[in-house]
């Protein structure tokens, strides 16, 4: 490109202003002002990419610290969950020995029921983050493995209790005459009406005539009549091998085949049969065999359950 370039100014007052410039100037000043209007569009875009990448460190950096302080607080949340936990297990270690329970081990406290299951490891963490996500998770699942196993316990425990509370209230343990005195002991005596050494198979124990008389524990009413020296006799077959007998009753108040309650009224204080004054005649039978019935009688409890 040869030859000269005249650029006219005009400005507002009419003046007018005419320069020359040649060919290669007006090129060199294109370029230079090319250059610059490159330069600065650079520039505009470095700075907006640096701010940019400043502003997504910042929300970053305001996201991590909010992960961190989640994090800590699931885990310290799990910590909680971990101690409350080790509480259940001592307590189930507690009523499994006061129910005569063989006690869970350790080593099955610790991993629990059903195992650790695996998760698939988040995305986009780092290395160390991730160890952090497996822990947690296989914390949880330890928990859930342990709480499982809390409630197969329960259930035992509830099963064994259910068994032992029919077994308890089944034995023959209360007073069957409240307040009555033991006249006539369990084992060998003179017979009041021959004179000779015989065995006393039960308890004799003074009352009036119409003293209430109550079941000593739960069972089934087998026999409750006439029965010869006996007089009017009532036999309970509370199950477990146990029955006991009241003899020499004034009034029976209860039918064969019927449910009784412990502490249930069943007849009254008399003297029918073989008997010389009013009482209760007290057995108990245990597999067949008469025992001592005071071995059974707690004397302080005149609570019916």
């Amino acid at each position: 490109m040869k030859g000269n370039f005249t650029i006219i100014l005009i400005a507002r007052n009419n003046i007018i202003k005419n320069i020359s410039l040649s060919s290669n100037t007006l090129l060199s000043i294109i370029i230079f002002f090319i250059l610059i209007t490159v330069s600065s569009f650079a520039l505009f875009i470095y700075n907006t990419q640096i701010s940019l990448t400043e502003m997504k460190q910042d929300i970053a950096e305001e996201q991590y610290r909010e992960y961190s302080k989640r994090l800590e607080q699931l885990k310290n949340y799990i910590g909680i969950l971990k101690n409350q936990m080790d509480e259940q297990i001592f307590i189930d270690n507690k009523q499994r020995n006061f129910l005569q329970v063989a006690t869970i081990q350790p080593d099955v406290w610790a991993m629990g029921i059903g195992g650790i299951k695996r998760y698939d490891k988040p995305i986009n963490l780092s290395l160390y983050n991730s160890k952090d996500f497996e822990q947690l998770y296989e914390s949880i699942e330890i928990l859930r493995g342990q709480v499982k196993l809390r409630e197969m316990s329960i259930r035992e425990l509830e099963n064994k209790l259910v068994r032992n509370f029919d077994l308890w209230s089944r034995i023959p343990t209360i007073n069957p005459v409240p307040g009555a005195e033991v006249s006539s002991g369990f084992g060998y005596r003179v017979d009041p009406f021959t004179g000779e050494v015989r065995m006393h198979e039960g308890l004799d124990m003074s009352a009036p005539t119409g003293t209430p008389v109550y079941a000593t524990g739960d069972g089934v009413v087998t026999f409750a009549d006439w029965n010869m020296g006996y007089g009017y006799v009532v036999e309970i077959d509370h199950g477990y091998g146990f029955v006991t007998r009241y003899a020499h009753l004034s009034k029976i108040l209860v039918k064969e085949g019927e449910l009784v309650k412990r502490g249930q009224m069943i007849g009254r204080v008399g003297a029918t049969g073989r008997a010389i004054c009013p009482h209760l005649h007290y057995e108990v039978i245990v597999a067949g065999i008469k025992v001592n019935p005071i071995n059974y009688i707690d004397f302080t409890n005149v609570i019916f359950d």
